[in-house]
């Protein structure tokens, strides 16, 4: 031990620290069986633990039965799945068979500019002035192989059309002021070879500012190749500031404006027409807003179908976004309502094409017009499986608990534990009291432990499925009263409160397994009796080494007391 000097047999020649370490352990074998102690009770815990998990889960298995939620299965199906879809969205469906005949389907009104938004560009400008959405490059561009120069600094774009008509590229160029957009052709009436744009050599992006780059080449009425800019030429960029835009009908103004009713603030120096199409899209106005830049018009689309129009401003609009933008006397046109038929009577309509309404429980989609039989019944094979996912936590809860405490098992002897599975096992086909109809049991409908006897195989529960959805379609009412029904005597009934109390919160099995539960309370008291009696060995080593070491000392003392005597022996004689 720490501050004992220990000289370790030195003068006795014994092995002291063997001698006192087995004898300490010997002093530890009462710690030894402590721990063991410790370890089976931990054992025991998650064993205890398990066995409530599986009972909780067939608790809420359990559950789900006074919840309506096994025997609520339904489907629906659809005979032309590309006239209607169906699907069963309430507990409480209207079983049957419906034909659907849809007539009309819905759609959303479309507003769009009344008209361009963008002024059109200057022509006889320099190109960095002129007004173009797309800024030039200065550099070259290759038309049929004939490479031009261009200085958007210095050229205006009626340059640029004299410059390539004046030359060998076999090409004429035209700008057109009222579409805003400038056309390339053959030269020679009747030649249709492709025009070729570009070349890997040029460094002028004017091909593509032009909106020429991938433009639809087609044969126009001299019989010649011609094409297009895409888009005009002075189409609004959407990332600019609105108070920078080339804007026909001059600058937009700050304040608000309206859509529905629903009101839009705007700051052109601060916001561009980005920011306006998604504060639009993000607001309660009911519309989709787009820029089409192919048209130059700002497009509008209703969120809900059906035949009202939008409506655009309102008597407290403060900015002039709406007449600038062309929307004031918006171009709409207007949607429309579903228009169906239920088995043949009258004419329905609906602002959607999804009908929650027609028939009870079931979801109508329609997806275009046309006939279709519509059958909404019990989904038996879901109530199937609804019933085996109970059967499964049943199966488990009982293997679960006779696994754990069989012979040599951890929880061996716990007669209470036991207990639960014979009573799960024996309440299972007891005969419902207080039910009327054919089926008394569970055995009646299918449950049943199977043909084959195995003594050493801990028995479980099957079902027949065939047998028991014979039942179910006989009488549903007899095979859900089984479980649950107004006397109280189903094995719902009976089990679910007998399993929420032994496996809940205050269950004598949480009161075992929880944070300073019983189980806690013997680990704790062993592990102080443990810590007593590492003391006392402690204790016990140190004065066996003080005892060892003042031995050692004691026989260095008389080995030098016959030392000197053998002197004094000597020198007398």
């Amino acid at each position: 031990m720490s501050g004992t000097f220990n000289i370790g047999g030195l003068v006795s020649g014994l092995d002291t620290n063997t001698i006192i370490n087995q004898l300490i352990q010997i002093e530890r074998q009462p710690i030894t069986r402590l721990q063991q102690r410790v370890t089976q009770l931990q054992r025991q815990r998650t064993a205890i633990q398990n066995v409530r998990n599986a009972l909780t889960t067939l608790r809420n298995r359990l559950q789900d039965f006074n919840l309506n939620n096994v025997f609520t299965a339904f489907k629906s199906t659809s005979s032309e799945t590309s006239v209607v879809q169906a699907s069963v969205t309430d507990p409480n469906p209207v079983l049957g068979t419906y034909q659907v005949e849809v007539i009309q389907l819905a759609s959303a009104t479309v507003a769009n500019s009344n008209g361009r938004v963008s002024a059109p560009i200057d022509p006889d400008t320099t190109l960095e002035n002129s007004g173009l959405t797309t800024t030039v490059q200065a550099g070259t561009f290759t038309i049929n192989g004939v490479q031009f120069n261009v200085d958007p600094t210095t050229q205006s774009l009626n340059d640029v059309v004299s410059m390539i008509n004046s030359s060998s590229a076999g090409v004429t160029a035209t700008y057109n002021a009222s579409e805003d957009r400038i056309y390339l052709e053959n030269t020679t009436p009747g030649d249709t070879t492709r025009i070729v744009l570009g070349s890997s050599n040029d460094t002028s992006n004017l091909i593509s500012a032009l909106g020429w780059r991938n433009a639809v080449q087609y044969t126009n009425t001299n019989g010649s190749t011609e094409l297009r800019s895409r888009q005009p030429l002075g189409a609004i960029n959407t990332g600019v500031k609105l108070e920078n835009l080339n804007l026909q009908n001059g600058t937009i103004t700050g304040g608000s404006f309206s859509i529905n009713g629903f009101s839009i603030t705007i700051d052109p120096t601060a916001d561009t027409l980005a920011d306006i199409i998604s504060r639009i899209n993000a607001s309660d106005a009911g519309v989709t807003a787009s820029y089409d830049s192919t048209t130059d018009t700002l497009r509008f689309v209703a969120k809900d179908m059906g035949s009202r129009l939008i409506r655009f401003g309102g008597p407290s609009d403060t900015s002039n976004f709406l007449s600038v933008m062309n929307l004031s006397s918006a171009t709409q046109t207007a949607g429309s309502d579903a228009v169906f038929k239920i088995n043949g009577g009258a004419e329905q309509t609906r602002n959607s094409n999804t009908v929650t309404d027609a028939i009870t429980g079931t979801t109508l989609t329609f997806l275009k017009t046309g006939t279709s039989t519509v059958t909404v019944d019990t989904d038996e094979n879901k109530v199937v499986e609804n019933i085996q996912s109970f059967l499964s936590a049943f199966n488990n809860a009982i293997q679960q608990i006779r696994g754990t405490t069989a012979q040599n098992a951890v929880l061996r002897g716990e007669s209470s534990i036991r207990e639960i599975a014979s009573y799960l096992q024996q309440t299972f086909f007891n005969t419902v009291s207080g039910i009327s109809g054919t089926y008394q049991n569970l055995a009646d409908i299918g449950f049943s432990t199977g043909t084959n006897f195995d003594s050493s195989a801990i028995p479980s529960i099957s079902l027949d499925a065939d047998k028991f959805k014979e039942a179910l379609r006989n009488s549903k009412t007899n095979v859900m009263e089984l479980f649950s029904n107004s006397s109280s005597t189903g094995l719902v009934n009976t089990l679910f409160p007998y399993l929420d109390e032994i496996s809940g919160f205050n269950g004598f099995l949480n009161e075992r397994i929880k944070t300073n539960g019983s189980i806690d309370s013997q680990i704790n008291s062993i592990n102080n009796q443990i810590s007593n009696i590492e003391y006392r060995i402690s204790q016990k080593e140190t004065r066996l080494r003080r005892q060892f070491t003042l031995m050692e000392q004691m026989m260095q003392n008389l080995q030098g007391q016959n030392t000197s005597l053998t002197r004094l022996s000597s020198t007398l004689t």
